[in-house]
């Protein structure tokens, strides 16, 4: 979840703080192990929410193989955060902003190897954790992690480790919640303070909904094989008084977790119960545990319900921001998204190929999520377009459009268009089972041509369906369409 900076002035920015202190944080991440999936594969994702949806942009697109000069350093113009680059800068593809001069925000994507990184979900930790290790002005954030790392590792542990040695000499400019993923290992990162991070081995067999905290409990911190952390993570915690056991371990969310906001509660709580409605949880829970599980495997269609949910399942009804009462709270899919994306990495795909990200843009409850192989050459022109006002050939801005006009839509218009969204998935879904078989006996060279000109027939078709949406939503008078 992007941050105001930037967008507001100071007074501005106190003036609002009031009203949306809850939901300047709005993200919720899903994970599932790849035991506890109905294909084997790893299942990650997140929705990208930014109060200010309406009036900005991202696009989806490939960063060629390229070479660094020497002794280049990279630069965040959005906070000053420097770091070295290496010398080969590896092929990726990325969920970019258009305004990198507020942040390049790369957020989600897969490198030539085959690499995935998420990041991020924003968290914050407790006061007394700030006033002994504050964040670092100038320190790594959201906002450039993917663009650091993904084009220089070529494993996931590789990236948490690249990842922790910036913490270590650079400071984190703020907390975050992330995941990087291979093949072989799927990592959970949790940074809390100025210098204080733990990352953990994703265990197999469990699922986790997490919203804008931490959720990490007791974990094994001698584990050099399944963790990595930062050298002071129980040091600060006890300086900090904030420090807190649990039969003899430390437990990570208790000791650097603020108290939990109704806006987390309500996500995290929805969405444990979206996978599993026999979750013993209540909403009163002071705190939910990371690792879940359920008696059903889960598939990705059951992590894109999560991303799209609305509290359905709950006794609730959707709260607009400040206005949380006993019986209306704040939903995972809200008014802010602005682009919302599931990785899955499949046991039969080759690493060159790297896995599937879907993506959909703007808001995905009105959007399809479109599946793209990782190693893409380009992508449809729609994803290009730069600029922060409505243009008709963004696929971001046709996406927006319709999800905000879609809210004023009779339930008719609603449901025509969601089974189109369904059908169109279930769809690519049955296709994406018979092209992973096709693909998987290609040459790298084969494969990049292939998947490039998948890519661009579901870039089309998806913008099309969007599109018409939205044309056919102007006829309506209630509508308020640019």
């Amino acid at each position: 979840m992007k941050k105001f900076k930037k967008l507001f002035s100071l007074l501005t920015l106190f003036a609002l703080f009031t009203q949306f202190s809850n939901y300047i944080f709005a993200c919720t991440g899903v994970i599932v192990g790849k035991g506890l999936t109905t294909d084997g594969s790893y299942i990650f994702g997140r929705n990208e929410d930014f109060t200010a949806a309406a009036d900005h942009n991202k696009n989806f697109v490939v960063h060629e193989r390229g070479k660094n000069k020497p002794g280049e350093i990279f630069k965040d113009e959005s906070n000053g955060f420097t770091y070295p680059l290496p010398e080969t800068k590896y092929k990726y593809i990325s969920v970019p902003d258009v305004t990198p001069e507020e942040g390049i925000f790369d957020e989600a994507g897969y490198n030539e190897f085959g690499v995935a990184i998420d990041a991020t979900v924003s968290a914050e930790a407790n006061e007394k954790i700030q006033k002994i290790d504050p964040y670092v002005k100038d320190g790594i954030s959201e906002s450039t992690m993917p663009t650091v790392i993904l084009p220089y590792v070529k494993t996931a542990r590789e990236g948490v480790l690249r990842l922790a040695e910036i913490i270590k000499t650079k400071g984190a400019a703020e907390g975050n919640v992330l995941v990087i993923a291979d093949k072989k290992e799927m990592w959970y990162i949790e940074i809390y303070s100025g210098h204080q991070f733990v990352a953990i081995k994703y265990p197999d067999d469990k699922f986790s909904v997490f919203s804008n905290t931490y959720f990490l409990g007791t974990i094994d911190l001698n584990d050099k094989n399944n963790v990595i952390k930062s050298d002071d993570i129980e040091k600060v915690a006890k300086d900090a008084g904030s420090y807190i056991s649990v039969n003899g371990k430390m437990h990570l969310a208790k000791s650097y977790a603020p108290e939990m906001t109704d806006g987390n509660r309500s996500r995290a709580y929805s969405g444990i119960l979206q996978l599993n409605p026999k979750a013993n949880i209540t909403y009163k829970d002071k705190i939910y545990e990371l690792f879940q599980t359920r008696d059903k495997k889960i598939s990705v269609q059951d992590v894109m319900a999560v991303l799209r949910n609305r509290l359905e399942n709950t006794n609730f009804t959707v709260a607009k921001r400040k206005q949380n009462t006993d019986t209306a709270k704040y939903p995972i899919s809200n008014e802010n998204g602005i682009e919302t994306h599931i990785f899955q990495i499949k046991k039969d795909l080759p690493a060159n190929v790297g896995g599937i990200i879907w993506l959909a843009m703007a808001g995905a409850k009105y959007s399809p999520f479109v599946p793209y192989y990782g190693n893409i050459n380009t992508t449809y022109d729609t994803y290009h377009v730069k600029g922060t006002t409505y243009n008709a050939d963004s696929f971001y801005w046709v996406a927006e459009n319709v999800n905000i006009n879609m809210e004023n839509a009779s339930a008719d218009v609603k449901n025509k268009y969601l089974q189109k969204i369904k059908d169109f998935e279930n769809r690519k879904i049955t296709e994406q089972n018979i092209l992973n078989k096709k693909i998987a006996k290609m040459s790298p060279k084969e494969a990049e041509k292939f998947a490039t000109e998948l890519a661009l027939k579901n870039g089309k078709e998806a913008y099309e369906l969007v599109k018409n949406e939205e044309n056919s939503l102007k006829n309506n008078s209630f509508m308020n369409y640019k």
